[in-house]
């Protein structure tokens, strides 16, 4: 019976159904999921792994065919395809100067023919090898090139392949890390914001409760209106800072449907105290280079050897050739070969002039850019470990003001009903619970900033944010 009321329930009220919290790790897990960047970039890395493994391939021969039937009265083209089937005869010569000369019109003693015959009516016959007429042939090839000597051109260019798939990983697990902090900042960010507005919401209530039984609102009594005065300015204040916190609010939640593909209704946050959630997803470890700083310490390697590539154009190659040919035509099909070594070298290109030293000029430049951003990396480590260490501090003594100023608003409380203290002063008591708060929500969302970024540049398993 009790099965049958729960299933009455979901089914009168299904949004029960999706009310369960969700923690950063399996919101990480959907946001890697629904990133098109990722996806880009991951796909992008696959095809360099492609590009690289086919230029470990460099040595293999190259095999090549190329089959073609073509009609054409070109001479030169008929005379080849005839050749190719090795059925050139006698009149594929025949000319018009062969035609009028003057041994088609004697005999055999060398007098001239008195009756038409086969010789004398040459004369009118068709120019065979200067119009030979259209005709049909089929020419299919068969050959391999084997590459000996390439002037390193190949063994250059797989190297510079490698490091640029390296450096698309590299730059694969910097978009992931970068996403990683952005939504692990939007997570407890928008727990922050959200805990602050409950608490300015609590003081609020208190400051509410206060002002409706405060009974000096009368302009005749100076100092008791002047405490009305303060009240309704500080329920104004309070107000404001609601406003403003729950639409920052709406903005990270929303942000995080966006990289989620979530709906804002399902995006229900696990609670989790800040240093913990720290802890867990951001652990202390060794410094290290960033993956960005990885990604381009591989593409200087790549760019060294740049040089060498172009120096290539100015060697030698050197390989073995083979083609095997098959001709087929309208009187006869025929094959041929031919087989041989050959070199090939570049002996002068003007727009070849200087690239190697330009190659070696831009690898060095881009080493120099390198050293740069490694210091100013070493720079940014230490100053987000001192930024690090004044937060926490920061963070534990606004902690215990805060809640030594809860405690505080109780006596203060006590003492105006005893007269001791005026409604200005219980107002100053209230507003300073307010910037308490407003500070610790500022600093905590400082520290998640600064402990999120700092994660860049800490050893990791890859794994750690991996597919």
């Amino acid at each position: 019976m009790f099965r049958i009321q729960i299933l009455f329930l979901f089914l009168a009220f299904p949004n029960l159904l999706i009310a369960e919290q969700i923690s950063f790790a399996d919101l990480w897990v959907l946001i890697r999921e629904n990133s098109s960047n990722q996806k880009s970039k991951y796909l992008e890395w696959k095809a360099s792994e492609i590009a690289k493994d086919r230029s470990t391939k460099h040595w293999l021969p190259r095999f090549y065919t190329d089959v073609r039937s073509y009609n054409t009265n070109d001479p030169t083209l008929n005379f080849m395809g005839k050749l190719g089937q090795r059925s050139v005869t006698e009149s594929d010569f025949s000319t018009s100067s062969m035609k009028t000369r003057p041994g088609n019109y004697l005999d055999s003693n060398n007098q001239p023919y008195t009756n038409i015959n086969s010789d004398t009516l040459n004369v009118f016959g068709k120019d065979t090898l200067n119009y030979p007429g259209s005709n049909t042939y089929t020419k299919g090839s068969l050959g391999v090139d084997i590459p000996l000597y390439e002037g390193g051109s190949g063994k250059t260019l797989s190297r510079i392949q490698e490091r640029r798939s390296n450096t698309l990983f590299w730059e694969r697990e910097a978009l992931k890390e970068k996403e990683y902090i952005h939504s692990a900042f939007l997570y407890r960010g928008l727990q922050s914001l959200n805990e602050f507005i409950q608490r300015i919401e609590d003081i609020k209530k208190i400051e509410t409760r206060f002002r409706v039984n405060y009974q000096f609102v009368n302009k005749s009594n100076p100092v008791g209106y002047s405490g009305y005065l303060a009240l309704v300015g500080l329920d104004n204040r309070l107000s404001v800072l609601i406003i403003q916190t729950n639409t920052q609010s709406e903005q990270f939640k929303n942000n995080l449907t966006v990289l989620s593909g979530m709906n804002s209704e399902d995006l229900r946050l696990v609670k989790e105290d800040l240093q913990s959630f720290l802890n867990r997803y951001f652990p202390l470890a060794s410094t290290d280079e960033s993956s960005l700083t990885k990604a381009m310490s591989s593409y200087a390697e790549g760019e060294t050897f740049r040089s060498d590539l172009e120096a290539a154009k100015f060697l030698p190659r050197v390989g073995l050739y083979s083609e095997a040919n098959a001709y087929s035509g309208s009187r006869n099909t025929q094959a041929a070969y031919n087989a041989g070594v050959y070199l090939q070298m570049n002996l002068y290109n003007p727009k070849d002039t200087g690239v190697v030293e330009e190659a070696k000029l831009n690898a060095e430049a881009f080493q120099k850019k390198l050293e740069e951003i490694k210091r100013q990396e070493d720079l940014s480590i230490r100053n987000l470990r001192d930024q690090e260490k004044t937060l926490t501090e920061s963070y534990l003594l606004l902690t215990e003001s805060l809640r030594f100023q809860e405690e505080q608003i109780s006596n203060m409380l006590k003492l105006f009903q005893t007269g001791v203290i005026t409604a200005i002063q219980f107002t100053e008591t209230i507003n300073r619970s307010a910037d308490i708060s407003k500070s610790l929500l500022d600093v905590e969302l400082d520290l998640i900033k600064v402990r999120t970024e700092k994660y860049l540049f800490q050893k990791k398993e890859i794994t750690d944010v991996a597919d």
